[in-house]
């Protein structure tokens, strides 16, 4: 029986887990879900749009590189509120990596020039030594290049089934049994579909622009990875707290407890009161 403030018991206090994750995972599904459909109805319906939309530095791009920014920035407060947590930690330096990615490590931004690349173009992103993963492996034999694109499929084919094996889970049982890392297996679903996608057909303006959706999709899969482990970092510290100073008591508790101890010993005393 969880306590409230008060040192109280109440049922309507205590929050299970499961059903914080059960609830992300579903606003994520549905988040995901709908950029997926708004992208793909103006990509066939509004040709018009679709270069404002998929370009680069388009939309999308740019949606995408603020989640991930939103991703790194949301888990840096978090550990800097409730303290180091691995999972925080993780998340927080993913959403860093594919924000420089995203933004090409800052040259679109800055202006600077990226070093040249293996094979043609420019190094301005992590997904770009894939890109010359690939290239080798052609160089070596055309099959062993196809197998990596072929791995990189089958991992996120693999991670796809186990997120949507968890949804299932969290419908139909019980939601405590669900994963709590659902969605950062699902960002990595995403991921790996996103750069197989841009290391073996760059060339199709149709994959071009899935890649781009898969990306934001990620991205917005972090975010909300982020914002659960932020929740059960809040949840659990808040239920620790004696006092209920939730997530305030451990950055601040002993600063509040001095002074606290300073005001009652340089309290004025009041007339008609005398000291007991």
């Amino acid at each position: 029986m969880a306590t409230n403030f008060h040192g109280r018991h109440s049922a309507n206090v205590e929050r299970p887990r499961g059903i914080d994750q059960l609830g992300l995972l579903l606003c994520a599904v549905l988040a995901v879900g709908i950029t997926t459909a708004i992208a793909a109805f103006v990509a066939v319906w509004l040709p018009d749009l679709r270069p404002l939309l998929l370009r680069e530095d388009g939309i999308v791009e740019m949606a995408t590189a603020v989640f991930f920014a939103t991703a790194a920035i949301g888990a840096g407060i978090s550990v800097a509120t409730w303290g180091l947590r691995t999972p925080l930690l993780l998340a927080g330096l993913i959403g860093f990596a594919e924000f420089m990615d995203e933004t090409s490590f800052g040259s679109r931004l800055f202006g600077f020039q990226p070093p040249p690349l293996y094979g043609g173009g420019q190094l301005d992103g992590f997904h770009d030594l894939l890109v010359v993963a690939f290239r080798l492996a052609h160089e070596l034999n055309p099959l062993f290049a196809w197998l990596l694109v072929a791995s990189m499929f089958a991992i996120s084919a693999a991670l796809v089934a186990f997120v949507a094996m968890q949804f299932l889970k969290g419908l139909h049982g019980d939601p405590k049994r669900l994963s709590s890392h659902t969605l950062l297996l699902a960002h990595f679903a995403f991921i790996g579909l996103a750069q197989a996608i841009d290391i073996s057909a760059s060339s199709s303006h149709v994959m071009s622009a899935m890649e781009e959706v898969f990306e934001l999709d990620a991205a917005i899969l972090l975010a909300f990875y982020v914002l659960q482990q932020s929740s059960e970092a809040w949840i659990a510290y808040g239920g620790r707290a004696p006092d209920g100073a939730a997530g305030l008591e451990r950055p601040f508790g002993v600063l509040s407890g001095s002074l606290g101890a300073a005001n009652s010993r340089v309290a004025p005393k009041r007339p008609g009161h005398p000291h007991r």
